[in-house]
């Protein structure tokens, strides 16, 4: 690999890096915030869970309904067009009086949410080449942690200096940024839009069969439903879900939170170097194992719990099951390459997305639903773990890629 080659692919991981981290972050500033603005608006915390659930069924939408747009106009374009629309949420949750224009933030930010998956992994198929696959997407998904974790950790000290209304102002600031430094690195590593590739606008539900069509790919869809459905409800409530159940403050939860999203980044990284080691779908199934484990524990969760438990089992489940995507995507997008070359991977991880933000969607929400309706986070949090068993089970079951077969 010459040096400009090698330069040009740090620069491509980089910028997947801050990109996805400025959406996330976005994606994070309301439940971050939930315990400081609900006491101003009125609102029960405990509903944010219906919130992240708002964002990810409009980026169910949004992911497969913009393909064509991305592919036609090339991946840093559409990171640019992705980013205002993130940072328009946010300025529509730093303005809310009420639920109105918290809706608003959320379907806005559901919007630019949706390609970034595709966007990230199209960048990064065309430099993650050889043994080091899943160890580089891995790496560019430590963006989810990343995000979580310096928006539990700076947005309530930004709080703390001024007001909730100036964090999810911080965080528009942030999208921004990046929206404007896309078209460089874009010119630097060359645009890679399609002419002539069709626009038309496609609903989720055809990416989706195709995904189950295909006996490769059909475990995976499994795990990616699984794996975010405990990811995306976990990172919405649990800083409401500690502070409703122990007796740490909104600032002692919001930093659970950025512990186990921190040590969720090395969890990443270590779980994409072991993949790389062979067998990486093994690797996921201990993962999801893991999380049944985990889960399991996190149900005893009470006031008597001392602060370095809670601290001890945030860091179990940021390192060991938040530590999947990465992996998953890289089998995601070497299995549609497998079936359809390059062009596959932007429909197979388009696809495998439909099954992440159906989890993102019924994850939060259905936490959110358990404490509303029973008092008690207990009942969703058995579905995620029934779940991840299931998963356990799944991902490990039929064929697999030749590549794979020969890496076993």
């Amino acid at each position: 690999m010459s040096q400009h080659t090698r330069l040009n692919s740090v620069l491509g991981i980089g910028f997947v890096l801050i990109y996805q981290t400025a959406v996330v972050a976005a994606v994070q500033t309301a439940p971050v915030l939930a315990p400081f603005a609900a006491l101003a608006l009125g609102l029960d915390a405990d509903l944010i869970g219906l919130f992240t659930a708002m964002i990810f069924a409009v980026a169910l939408v949004s992911s497969t309904g913009t393909a064509g747009f991305v592919a036609r106009w090339g991946s840093f374009n559409g990171a640019s067009i992705s980013l205002i629309f993130v940072a328009l949420g946010a300025v529509a949750l730093a303005l809310a009086n009420g639920p109105a224009l918290i809706v608003l933030g959320a379907v806005l930010i559901g919007i630019g949410y949706g390609p970034v998956n595709p966007i990230g992994s199209r960048v990064l198929n065309q430099i993650a080449v050889g043994r080091h696959r899943n160890l580089v997407f891995s790496f560019k998904q430590s963006s989810v942690a990343l995000g979580g974790a310096a928006a539990g950790f700076v947005l309530p000290a930004i709080v703390l200096i001024s007001d909730w209304r100036m964090a999810a102002i911080a965080t528009m600031s942030f999208a921004i940024l990046v929206a404007v430094l896309s078209p460089f690195v874009g010119n630097r590593l060359g645009h890679d839009g399609i002419a002539g590739v069709s626009v038309r606008f496609r609903l989720p539900f055809a990416p989706a069969r195709e995904v189950l069509a295909d006996p490769v790919q059909r475990g995976l869809a499994i795990a990616v439903f699984a794996f975010s459905m405990a990811q995306f409800g976990f990172m919405s409530v649990y800083i409401a879900m500690i502070w409703r159940d122990s007796q740490l403050p909104p600032e002692g939860a919001a930093a659970m939170l950025s512990l186990a999203m921190t040590a969720s980044i090395f969890g990443r990284l270590y779980w994409g170097w072991r993949a790389d080691t062979g067998q990486p779908r093994v690797v996921l199934s201990w993962l999801a194992w893991s999380g049944v484990a985990l889960l399991s524990i996190l149900l005893f969760l009470g006031p008597a719990w001392p602060w370095f438990a809670i601290a001890l089992i945030s860091v179990a489940l940021g390192f060991m099951p938040m530590g999947w995507s990465g992996v998953l995507l890289a089998e995601v997008a070497r299995a549609g390459e497998a079936s359809g070359g390059p062009a596959g991977v932007l429909t197979a991880t388009a696809g495998s997305m439909v099954f992440a933000y159906l989890g993102g969607l019924i994850g939060p929400a259905m936490l959110s639903l358990s404490v509303l309706t029973t008092g008690s986070y207990t009942p969703g949090l058995v579905c995620i773990a029934a779940a991840f068993a299931v998963c356990a089970v799944a991902v490990v079951q039929g064929p697999q890629t030749t590549e794979e077969q020969r890496d076993s």
